[in-house]
């Protein structure tokens, strides 16, 4: 059995109408002799917010000052429908991958040792931003250089590329009923979901910058979108959820930290 055979299931999210990035997508997988399948997308444009019964519109107002972009909700609800196969099918993890992304060659044997650890993990992201491991804590050195496993204190964005379980799979859709945070956020949320995530620096997995994410740049707009009552609250809302957010990101990053030395002294103990 090489190592891609004993991968799991890798699903690329791509739209239906988006032919070309599945063609340069399995120019960069075929290579690396990885078996994979595209995952029908939901297109965000086709999408009517308003009407959506799994957006929670006023309390996205509240916190963020303008609504999540169609981008955004169709991206979301694409990696859910990916978390509900799994449930559905009995899948124990899987890889997710957008369909705007370069992947390292050793991208198998780096995903290879992640399943071969000796430690309990329900999601690994890999995320391509220096800044995201400058903010971690190094958990493991990896045998493949100059790869590290590491806890990451920042909710960092990026959905572009990660590993999850089934665990983490149900967890997610248990949080995704009713939608306020853009799926990469969700990821971040550790202090509400009570996942163990990590993150693989330098990351094997990154996003082509050239073609363009197909969720648009609105999401980094950060003019406000809200008038009337919303507008006149919205300073003490932001303020409670910046303020609730900072003391979860930080209470899970420490609570932690005891499993994480438990962690280091078990790789020194390996001969």
């Amino acid at each position: 059995m090489t190592v891609t055979d004993a991968l799991p299931p890798i699903f690329v999210i791509n739209l239906k109408r988006s032919a070309d990035r599945r063609k340069d997508m399995s120019g960069r997988l075929d290579p690396l002799k990885m078996h994979y399948s595209f995952f029908e997308a939901v297109d965000g444009q086709a999408l009517d917010l308003k009407t959506l019964p799994s957006y929670a519109g006023l309390r996205r107002r509240l916190f963020f000052g303008r609504d999540l972009s169609p981008g955004e909700m169709g991206c979301l609800l694409s990696h859910r429908a990916i978390y509900q196969h799994m449930v559905d099918n009995n899948l124990d993890k899987a890889i997710v991958l957008e369909d705007d992304v370069f992947l390292s060659p050793d991208f198998p044997e780096v995903v290879g040792e992640l399943l071969n650890l000796p430690l309990q993990w329900d999601m690994i992201r890999f995320l391509d931003r220096e800044k995201v491991y400058r903010y971690s804590r190094p958990i493991r050195v990896l045998a493949r250089k100059p790869y590290v496993l590491n806890r990451v204190l920042l909710t960092a964005g990026g959905a572009y590329g990660y590993m999850l379980t089934q665990k983490a799979a149900r967890t997610f859709l248990q949080h995704m009923y009713k939608n306020v945070l853009p799926v990469d956020i969700l990821h971040g949320y550790v202090w509400r979901t009570g996942l163990e995530v990590f993150a693989v620096g330098p990351s094997p997995v990154a996003p082509d910058n050239i073609i363009g994410s197909t969720i648009g740049d609105g999401r980094f707009e950060k003019t406000l979108h809200i008038a009337g009552w919303e507008k006149m609250v919205y300073p003490l809302t932001r303020s409670w959820h910046k303020f609730s957010e900072l003391v979860g990101k930080r209470r899970a990053y420490w609570l932690s930290w005891p499993r994480d030395i438990l962690l280091k002294r078990q790789q020194r103990r390996v001969p």
